[in-house]
């Protein structure tokens, strides 16, 4: 069994993976940081909670493939945001096992849908083909509720923070995809990997 310190000790390995990541644009460098943070997890304690951070995590991976391979098959986005959103699944799975009703979060969230809502009909969505209007909200609601679950969590403060920012970093990162892909906001594609692995290595160092 390892030692707590040196758990955290090995998210270094994300953390570079990461940094090499985004200099270089090697796909390859992707999978690593992903499966990398649920190796962590899986060296934390491979419990029945902790396994659908792990199937989330790996299920990351597929989504992530899809979207980085998109060159020739349009199709693939699709694929992609079908694999995230099995893998928010996953992560709701996994939170709500302690989840408790919290009345702020869930005020939080209406109103997060709402705007949400409005940003995607007024934004995003427009123009697009009937498929591409259906799925974006669905995989925007299904992360939305991955969020109030982060949120609703009882668990200690410090597991929390970490996981509800992990959470909130993905939301931000499919944020940021929308932007680019379909508002052609070109400042907003900076952003999408940083908080996308941001992600993984924070709900890694929840599970530790």
């Amino acid at each position: 069994m390892f030692m707590k310190w040196q758990l955290y000790f090995l998210l270094i390995v994300p953390v570079v993976l990461t940094v090499l990541r985004i200099k270089s644009q090697t796909y390859v460098l992707s999978a690593a940081i992903t499966l990398s943070c649920a190796l962590i997890v899986a060296l934390s304690g491979f419990g029945e909670s902790k396994a659908w951070v792990i199937v989330g995590l790996c299920l990351s991976v597929v989504g992530d493939w899809f979207l980085n391979h998109q060159i020739g098959h349009p199709d693939r986005f699709l694929f992609g945001v079908g694999g995230f959103a099995l893998a928010h699944i996953a992560f709701v799975i996994y939170a709500s096992r302690d989840a408790v009703f919290k009345p702020w979060a869930t005020i939080l969230i209406v109103a997060l849908t709402v705007g949400y809502a409005v940003y995607l009909t007024q934004r995003i969505v427009k123009g697009l083909n009937p498929t591409l209007q259906a799925a974006l909200p669905a995989y925007a609601l299904v992360s939305l509720v991955g969020l109030l679950m982060a949120l609703s969590r009882r668990t200690t403060p410090y597991a929390w923070a970490l996981y509800a920012l992990g959470i909130l970093s993905i939301v931000f990162s499919d944020t940021m995809i929308a932007e680019s892909q379909f508002a052609h906001n070109r400042g907003a594609q900076a952003l999408i990997l940083p908080t996308y692995y941001l992600c993984h290595i924070l709900i890694a160092a929840s599970c530790i």
